[in-house]
């Protein structure tokens, strides 16, 4: 497995292996991601300060029942690069202060996940470094862990795979809010089919955050492209951006540029 070469690819990495382990030493750490055991303890100081562990003699122990929420990317995904370029590309588009919102799916995972680590986004004055709306439950757990950033939870029922909220309960609590930006992860993208998922519950609270919020950035790698899954989020053209990784069919830029849609080529 290649070593993380970024410090968010590190933490990433500890993070799933807290998951499984509760508890990890400084020495198990540097041997699994081939890294010195001094990057490791400044990587631990870091993150007790971030509230995402605990330190201990030689290691750090998990301190949240958050890691058992499959909050982490799927290592062995081969589209996980592409992602974490999009994720990278996305969480810069964030502005400290601004309300922001996500649906479930490993992308905006991703870029939750970059977003409220930002060193940024600082508390003033009572006021949130950022506001995060969540529509998933693991997306969730990222961002309450983080004092500068305020976390908003639809009600709902959780489906068990995305630990997306859906029904009734959610859609009532988004209507009454409002947001800045909502970044959407979606299952297939297609010219016709728009974004697409594979429950209709979820797209039709992703639909509710959609037309409550002044920008709406689709999160995509190109191999989503063509493919339509059960439930239409949105048409393409009901987005303001697009961040995607990889190749860009020829279709595709010519639909955006007509429906003005700014294309970011992570």
């Amino acid at each position: 497995m290649t070593p993380p070469k970024d410090k968010s690819g590190r933490w990433d990495r500890v993070l799933a292996m807290l998951a499984t382990h509760r508890s990890l030493s400084v020495t198990e750490v540097a041997r699994e991601l081939g890294i010195s055991e001094s990057t490791v303890r400044r990587d631990f100081v870091e993150m007790e300060r971030a509230q995402l562990a605990r330190r201990t003699h030689g290691g750090i122990v998990a301190i949240d029942v958050a890691y058992s929420l499959a909050t982490t990317p799927r290592e062995k995904d081969g589209a996980s690069a592409d992602r974490e370029r999009v994720a990278a590309v996305a969480a810069e588009m964030i502005r400290p202060g601004q309300i922001v919102g996500f649906n479930g799916g490993r992308s905006t995972t991703s870029t939750a996940r970059r977003a409220v680590s930002r060193p940024d986004l600082d508390a003033k004055d009572g006021t949130p470094g950022l506001t995060v709306v969540c529509a998933a439950l693991n997306i969730a757990t990222e961002a309450v862990l983080r004092p500068a950033v305020r976390t908003v939870v639809l009600g709902g029922v959780a489906e068990p795979y995305s630990f997306e909220l859906t029904g009734p309960l959610a859609t009532a609590t988004m209507r009454d809010l409002w947001l800045d930006t909502m970044f959407v992860g979606m299952i297939g993208l297609d010219i016709d089919a728009g974004l697409t998922c594979n429950s209709d519950a979820e797209a039709g609270v992703t639909r509710t955050m959609i037309g409550h919020s002044r920008r709406v950035v689709g999160l995509a790698t190109a191999d989503k492209f063509g493919l339509r899954a059960l439930a239409g989020i949105c048409p393409v053209a009901a987005l303001t951006d697009l961040v995607i990784a990889g190749d860009v069919p020829g279709e595709l830029r010519e639909h955006l540029a007509e429906h003005e849609v700014r294309l970011h080529e992570a």
